[in-house]
């Protein structure tokens, strides 16, 4: 599936505008995990 890669940039800004955290967890043959965390 293929698109204008903007879906992780945005993702990231509102999450950083909200003082939270994003990342990325990866291991070869085995996929990638993203993750978030916002503050309440």
């Amino acid at each position: 599936m293929s698109g204008f890669g903007i879906g992780l940039y945005l993702c990231a800004e509102i999450i950083q505008h909200h003082h939270g955290e994003i990342g990325i967890e990866s291991q070869v043959s085995k996929g990638s995990t993203f993750w978030f965390t916002l503050p309440l």
